[in-house]
């Protein structure tokens, strides 16, 4: 009898914990367009996740499958509505400007004819300013921070599972910086008969004139048209394209030793930055990038796995588990190498492997904070 009532808690218990992180059907769908608004006397610092990622991202790896299974969008950040008027049903001429900078230099502006107007992938730690034009006259500059919770994850219409590889935290205190360098899934249908570009036109401003990428580097492999027969990327004839196709299976480290020393000599070019890497889906070939440029600039083997993981709340079609990383081959060469911490083992892994030290020097100095 004990058995049996034991066995029921355990069931209720389950049961509870799906319905408490799944609201209802529309709730989910939906997750990934919550709102926060902001106006000029706001001063608490602004969370760029979700409720559902704040979830995902505070309970153990082994719980992870209770917030999401893959199959639904929740990858995208919470937008921030301005309020450009005390009055909500004013309507008018307005610009919002945005900066990094108080003396709102390199400002982004977006125009609105309502009281309000939302944006979204804001930096995290990062305090910004902002000012309102309204009708030609321009009003006082506010401000506003951003908490510093990563993953930094990214809203560009028709991509799913976008992200910064910046913002993570090192071993030396210091984050990695920020802007440069960007995870996500496919821009065009995969193994598709004819060309059939997925990211709209809006998500294509937002990588070209907010994220100002120069180069994507495609992952997918050729020999079996899984690239959907493109040969120049999606965002324009300008962009440079980088095809280093690659295997999925197998020991992926070793079977595309060729691949990841072109990959690393791109990274190695400041001149190719901003810039996109994506496979399919955007989680184990792109894991693996990930895991080897955030491992060798100091980032911790629970933040890896974290924004590993993170992947999940994407349209990836199923539920990657940390062990995608730790049994992979790549892991193991890293395990295996000399050093003291993981970044050391992940240089002298990468080093061994073939990658020249002066392009990990470089792309140590590129993407690390000073």
């Amino acid at each position: 009898m004990k058995k049996i009532l034991s066995i029921l808690l355990s069931a209720l218990l389950v049961v509870t914990m799906f319905s408490g992180c799944s609201d209802n059907k529309t709730a989910d769908s939906s997750a990934a367009q919550e709102t926060i608004s902001i106006s000029d006397n706001d001063v608490k610092p602004i969370n760029i996740h979700t409720k559902k990622q704040e979830s995902y991202l505070n309970s153990s790896s082994s719980l992870t499958f209770l917030y999401t299974n893959g199959k639904k969008e929740n990858s995208k950040p919470v937008s921030v509505e301005f309020l450009l008027s005390d009055n909500e049903n004013a309507k008018g001429e307005y610009v919002l400007n945005i900066s990094e900078n108080s003396d709102m230099s390199d400002a982004v502006s977006y125009s609105s004819s309502s009281s309000g107007i939302s944006v979204s992938n804001f930096k995290i730690d990062t305090t910004y300013y902002w000012t309102v034009t309204e009708n030609g006259v321009t009003g006082k500059v506010m401000q506003f921070e951003t908490e510093g919770d990563c993953p930094r994850n990214m809203d560009v219409d028709g991509v799913t599972n976008v992200r910064d590889l910046g913002g993570w935290e090192t071993e030396s205190g210091a984050r990695t910086k920020q802007g440069l360098i960007y995870r996500c899934g496919r821009l065009n249908e995969s193994s598709a008969p004819s060309v059939n570009i997925e990211i709209t036109d809006k998500g294509i401003k937002t990588m070209r004139d907010e994220l100002g990428i120069k180069s994507e580097i495609d992952l997918r492999k050729v020999d079996d048209r899984e690239t959907g027969q493109i040969t120049s990327s999606p965002l324009g004839t300008d962009i440079n394209y980088y095809n280093c196709p690659m295997e999925w299976d197998g020991n992926m480290f070793e079977d595309n030793k060729e691949q990841i020393l072109s990959v690393f000599s791109i990274l190695s070019k400041p001149e190719n930055y901003p810039l996109i890497f994506h496979c399919n889906i955007g989680t184990d070939r792109t894991g693996m990038i990930s895991f080897l440029v955030n491992a060798l600039l100091g980032v911790s083997e629970e933040d890896l796995y974290k924004d590993y993981l993170f992947s999940n709340l994407g349209t990836i079609g199923g539920t990657r588990k940390k062990s995608g990383i730790t049994d992979s081959g790549y892991y193991k060469a890293i395990m295996e190498a000399e050093g003291n911490t993981l970044s050391e083992k992940t240089y002298n892994c990468l080093l061994n492997f073939g990658v020249p030290k002066a392009q990990l020097d470089s792309i140590i100095e590129i993407l690390s904070e000073k």
